[in-house]
């Protein structure tokens, strides 16, 4: 009788088994990337981060890496903004109290302000593109379904939004 094969069981880095995040590791949407220790600046740590579309799409040279940089300051802008609501429409739910009156927090305040400045330059059509890549992580193939064009097309459509996105941020 021969040996039975044993099946190769996968193998996950550390981080991943230590937040018991196997099944996402598995599906491909996280990544480890090595960055400085915020309390020890001289120590290297691994952390995980969720694979953004516009970095595979910088990574397949589609776009630029100025233009992958506005949208991670958009989605950074966004979430600033946003507080804990998921909702881009929502009222300013992140409130501090002073004196008894309830008002944003100086800061998503501020986010608001610099939102509604690319909302009203961008146009409505380039907006909901760039919010579908950047805050929906869809890539072009998705976007193209959801738009009913070409995947070349929403292609065209994700770098016009990204270069109007860099020309608006180089004013502020």
């Amino acid at each position: 009788m021969g040996k039975a094969k044993r099946k190769a069981q996968p193998r996950y880095p550390k981080i991943v088994q230590e937040h018991g995040l196997q099944e996402q590791w598995r599906s491909g949407r996280l990544e480890v990337v090595e960055g400085q220790d915020g309390e020890n600046p001289k120590r290297t740590v691994e952390r995980l981060r969720v694979k953004s579309v516009y970095d595979e799409m910088l990574s397949r040279g589609t776009i630029t890496k100025e233009q992958r940089d506005c949208a991670e300051k958009y989605a950074i802008l966004c979430e600033r903004a946003l507080g804990a609501t998921q909702d881009l429409y929502a009222k300013v739910s992140l409130l501090s109290s002073s004196r008894n009156k309830w008002e944003p927090t100086q800061a998503q305040s501020d986010a608001y302000g610099k939102w509604f400045i690319i909302k009203s330059s961008m146009g409505v059509y380039l907006l909901k593109i760039l919010n579908m890549l950047v805050l929906a992580n869809m890539s072009g193939t998705q976007i193209s379904v959801c738009e009913k064009v070409s995947k070349q097309h929403a292609i065209g459509l994700i770098s016009a939004s990204l270069t109007r996105l860099e020309e608006i941020m180089q004013d502020y």
